[in-house]
């Protein structure tokens, strides 16, 4: 894990995930990209090199280009706030958001995304709204959301919530990847509902093939009863007083998973806990 972006409007939230990112990269030498996007509607034309063109109106282009110097400074301010031994790289652009962040994301070979959220409105200021499922849902590399700044932030407990089907080599491997960086204990979760029952002998066979498909190690493995499966996700990895939570989402439907309905849009949107999202393609 090399490089890691925050994608910033400068609210607290998204500070919070900055100092979550720095946490991350001091610990595993990585460097840190802040991208700050405007998403403005105005009737202004860029170039390809994003300079605002001739033609566009003259107020749209003073509104623009003082909008742009303001969150120049801004952004300054944030990195002198970072430890000097971390390299910084940064970009303010104006566009659609959850695009820029693909392409840069693409473009840079990030390894992990890092987000603010404030809840059940989704991420904040810019982020806000149906950009958090997009963001997710078309990025390829883990995303990382952070609701609540932990004092110090660590991997040591992952719950990784999943009903044990279908090809997810992609997903264990960047999973162990965290694993032992953090040095981190699994919790494999298989959350059983009324609606999406399994008996317990079927599981456990779902999960013996699981773990020694995936060679996974270091690991323990719990089924947990509840009303649903996000409710059952975020209870018990508040029992096992988890530091992360971890799920999985296609590209395809929004966050269409392993797991039925919007599980992992829900857990992003409710849990007070950092949420570690892995792309399935």
């Amino acid at each position: 894990m090399k490089k890691i972006l925050i994608p910033t409007d400068f609210s607290e939230q998204a500070n919070n995930a900055l100092k979550v990112a720095i946490q991350i990269a001091k610990k595993c030498g990585a460097e840190i990209h802040l991208l700050h996007i405007e998403e403005y509607v105005g009737n202004v034309g860029f170039s390809a090199l994003g300079d605002v063109e001739a033609d566009s109106s003259a107020m749209d282009k003073l509104f623009v280009l003082k909008l742009l110097e303001v969150n120049k400074k801004r952004m300054l301010e944030l990195i002198a706030t970072i430890d000097d031994e971390i390299t910084v790289f940064h970009m303010v652009e104006i566009g659609q958001m959850f695009r820029l962040v693909r392409e840069y994301v693409t473009g840079q070979g990030i390894d992990l995304v890092v987000m603010g959220t404030n809840g059940a409105s989704g991420f904040s200021g810019a982020l806000i709204g149906s950009n958090t499922e997009k963001v997710v849902r078309q990025v390829g590399c883990p995303v990382l959301s952070v609701r609540n700044l932990p004092e110090v932030f660590d991997m040591k407990k992952i719950v990784f919530a999943t009903n044990f089907d279908g090809d997810q080599t992609a997903v264990t491997e960047q999973l162990k990847q965290f694993q032992t960086i953090f040095g981190a204990h699994l919790y494999l979760l298989y959350v059983n509902t009324i609606f999406s029952f399994s008996s317990s002998r079927t599981i456990r066979e779902r999960v013996e093939q699981f773990v020694t498909k995936h060679g996974l190690t270091n690991y323990e493995f719990h089924s947990y009863n509840d009303e649903t499966e996000e409710r059952g996700i975020i209870h018990f990895a508040d029992e096992v007083d988890a530091d992360v939570i971890a799920v999985a989402t296609h590209g395809r439907t929004g966050f269409s998973h392993l797991l039925l309905g919007s599980i992992a849009e829900d857990i992003v949107n409710h849990a007070l806990r950092p949420v570690l999202t892995f792309h399935l393609g």
